[in-house]
């Protein structure tokens, strides 16, 4: 895992005795290139990124073989997605790389949910079928350091669940 987001949301909830991956962090482009390449004999490399475009984000597109651009459902979260997906696009030239949408905070019956999956249908970025819903146990368990598998959620493990083994068939 390699965080880039200045908020360092991903160092902070990290605790090395709870979590079964090493963490790493890249507070400039440079090191995001350097963290990859030292990272290399990894199966996986996630890196945790901020919303805002950046040149440091810019760089975690570039290196990446799967982006994913989480979204809730909300006009303004959409329209913030623009510049990455031009990132995407860029790199897109330079080498395939796999882009999905992963929309975060779902309530079922919004009507805010239907309009979100228009625009991405409009974007040519498929969604992942999977998303998450607006559920107090993802902000619960970032705070206490742990995950849903730590809870007895069964919605929210299933959620994850799913949503790993999509992203899984993708990289393969």
């Amino acid at each position: 895992m390699v965080d880039t987001d200045p908020q360092g949301s991903i160092s902070n909830w990290y605790d090395e005795s709870k979590c079964q991956f090493d963490l790493a962090e890249a507070a400039s482009e440079k090191e995001v290139y350097t963290v990859r390449k030292q990272l290399k004999e990894y199966d996986y490399v996630v890196i945790d990124g901020a919303a805002a475009i950046s040149a440091i984000s810019s760089a975690a597109v570039m290196v990446s073989d799967l982006v994913l651009i989480p979204v809730t459902p909300s006009p303004l979260d959409f329209a913030a997605c623009g510049a990455i997906l031009a990132v995407v696009e860029a790199r897109e030239n330079l080498q395939p790389v796999i882009a999905r949408f992963l929309i975060t905070k779902k309530v079922a019956s919004a009507k805010m949910l239907e309009v979100l999956k228009e625009s991405i249908a409009d974007t040519g970025v498929p969604a992942l079928r999977t998303g998450t819903s607006q559920r107090q146990v993802y902000v619960r368990t970032m705070m206490d350091g742990g995950t849903v598998f730590d809870t007895t959620d069964g919605n929210a493990k299933g959620e994850i669940e799913i949503m790993t083994k999509e992203i899984m068939e993708l990289l393969k």
